[in-house]
């Protein structure tokens, strides 16, 4: 007997027990009330067994995460089903429901109700042994910002995000090794190469040992992960272009941001003043002054914007190069727009398009309105990018020609001169004898190299930095 019909029987107790004898009389004890219609079967949780307890179980404690959570499609997920017929298609419901096909996860409305659409234990399990015993840390559900969470309904034909990440740099693992060994990098380089710091750095205020990950190994170790740039709990309202569907991207920072170009080194390195991408690929507050390493290769936003850091004693002075905007400024997501170019699924022979392997994809640069087909998009990148890779290409063999003939009693001699000590060139000491001209012109020629881009994210400004380098080699006639 579910709970309606319970509530309905204690309410209407006198009459019954008036009609007890005739109940008994007919043999109709245990069946349906034989008084006016047949009451209709309400949703509810008679099915529940206790394994899984439902997010409204969750709110008792949990409560701003969870209203938070209600405003998201993850709370109606369910519901979208329906909306189109398949509220009862099993290959779907594992993903629109909480523990669908597990013992005591979602069966039907009627049943188990408390279950329909994704709620909290859908990413963190049953929570039954947990709702019963608060107290005992042993039985808290795990929080994981694992990719897989997200990946096992974010994935195939349709929503091909889980795939797209795997082939991209975020999730490869580039720097854990170095994590796994000794753990010295951590909090210098933590944020934004390795999702655990992430998590227990930035998102759960902790404060992190730089040995926090010795030992695990880097099969183990998280890099930038889903829950890294997307909140899974709530709308943030961080999208450039609310999407026509509803969804909110969920991201944690703004999709778009536009700083006034600046040349100081606190401004260059702020990620408060960048875009969602921004915060991690930004400088790292080196100059041309630098003698042991270049420009970090995450200097995509400032040359995006237009800026370049001076030393702290020069940084009220005149930038190096003159701050320009980008043409591609006007682009209405800024990264997103060519780098997360998305496309809705359209047969098995066009699947959609996520947008998460964050290769550029020139369909953005049509479907932005910046050009009018893909084709010209494309032209226009080969065209601009053989252009740069050609200036590149002849100052750095004027660089190596200084190598040549800057010796200064032999110190600096051989094709890697010019270059940082971190690299292969001269020591610490060797580097002050290289002319400023020079250490410009090698700051220039990295800065654009660590960009990356050869020139796309803002070309005016890119030709401006390599005018600058070819007139300073004039100038030391190389």
């Amino acid at each position: 007997m579910n709970t309606s019909r319970k509530t309905f029987l204690s309410k209407h107790a006198t009459a019954f027990a008036l009609l007890g004898v005739f109940v008994v009389t007919f043999g109709m004890i245990g069946a349906e009330c034989p008084l006016g219609p047949t009451m209709p079967t309400p949703t509810g949780d008679s099915g529940l067994t206790g394994r899984f307890v439902g997010s409204e179980r969750c709110a008792e404690c949990h409560s701003n995460v969870h209203d938070n959570w209600l405003s998201t499609l993850h709370a109606g997920a369910l519901e979208t089903l329906e909306a189109i017929g398949q509220g009862e298609n099993d290959t779907c419901l594992a993903c629109h429901t909480v523990g669908f096909g597990e013992e005591g996860g979602f069966v039907d409305r009627a049943t188990t109700n408390s279950l329909a659409g994704v709620g909290c234990e859908a990413c963190h399990g049953p929570s039954g042994d947990h709702a019963s015993n608060v107290n005992d840390e042993s039985l808290r559900p795990p929080t994981s910002i694992a990719a897989n969470i997200c990946g096992d309904c974010h994935t195939g034909e349709r929503h091909p995000n889980f795939e797209e990440w795997e082939m991209s740099a975020h999730a490869a693992k580039s720097i854990s090794d170095r994590f796994e060994e000794g753990g010295f990098y951590l909090n210098a380089c933590g944020k934004c190469h390795s999702g655990d710091f992430y998590y227990m750095a930035i998102l759960e205020g902790q404060t992190v040992e730089n040995d926090a990950l010795m030992g695990v190994a880097v099969a183990d170790q998280n890099g930038i992960t889903c829950a890294v740039c997307h909140d899974p709990h709530a709308r943030t309202g961080n999208f450039a272009v609310e999407p026509e569907d509803g969804r909110d991207y969920q991201l944690r920072f703004p999709e778009v941001a536009s700083p006034i170009p600046t040349n100081t080194i606190d401004a260059t390195t702020n990620p408060d003043r960048f875009n969602i991408c921004g915060q991690c690929h930004h400088g790292r507050g080196r100059t041309w002054e630098a003698t042991s390493r270049g420009p970090h290769n995450s200097v995509q936003s400032n040359m995006y914007v237009g800026e370049m850091a001076l030393p702290d004693a020069d940084e009220n002075r005149s930038p190096l190069v003159p701050s320009t905007f980008s043409v591609h400024a006007l682009a209405t997501e800024q990264c997103a727009s060519c780098h997360m170019f998305r496309q809705d699924f359209q047969d098995e022979f066009a699947p959609a398009i996520a947008g998460h392997s964050m290769e550029v994809n020139n369909g953005g640069c049509a479907a932005s309105g910046c050009h009018p087909t893909i084709e010209s998009a494309v032209a226009a990148q080969a065209t601009l990018q053989t252009e740069i890779q050609d200036r590149l290409d002849d100052i750095e063999t004027r660089l190596n020609g200084f190598a040549m003939t800057f010796t200064e009693g032999g110190a600096l001699s051989g094709a890697a001169a010019w270059e940082y000590s971190a690299t292969g060139g001269p020591s610490e000491a060797d580097q002050s004898e290289i002319p400023d001209n020079i250490k410009k012109i090698r700051f220039f020629l990295k800065y654009v190299q660590a960009d990356g881009s050869l020139g796309v994210h803002n070309p005016d400004y890119t030709r401006r930095i390599l005018d600058e380098a070819e007139d300073l080699l004039d100038d030391e006639s190389l």
